[in-house]
């Protein structure tokens, strides 16, 4: 599952990592000389993110399950209707389709 990292959280990784090198050269190459803080602070940064990723995950699971839904109602009114109701019904199904489509592309990023 895909994490969900904020900016603020990226910059964080981003200098827990400089500092990470930094203790790693600074010692013996065959120990592990990494700062216990810095590692245990990257795990808490990565087990949020992770926490958000998957409920942003299940979130679009959601919408996409209520746009598919919208999109069988849409098409079963298309079905029904004549005329210009037909076409107003055809382009509400098509929209609802490409909203399907556009949230399956995003949760497609998060697996």
């Amino acid at each position: 599952m895909r994490s969900s990292y904020t900016r603020g959280e990226k910059i964080r990784l981003a200098w827990l990592v400089a500092r990470a090198a930094e203790n790693s050269m600074a010692g013996d190459r065959n120990v592990d000389t990494i700062n216990p803080k810095i590692k245990r602070e990257v795990e808490r940064i990565e087990e949020r993110a992770a926490a958000r990723g998957e409920a942003e995950a299940k979130a679009l699971q959601q919408q996409l399950g209520q746009a598919r839904t919208a999109a069988a109602t849409a098409k079963a009114q298309m079905r029904a209707s004549s005329g210009k109701d037909r076409a107003t019904h055809r382009n509400e199904m098509n929209e609802q389709e490409r909203r399907a489509r556009r949230l399956e592309g995003e949760l497609r990023r998060y697996q």
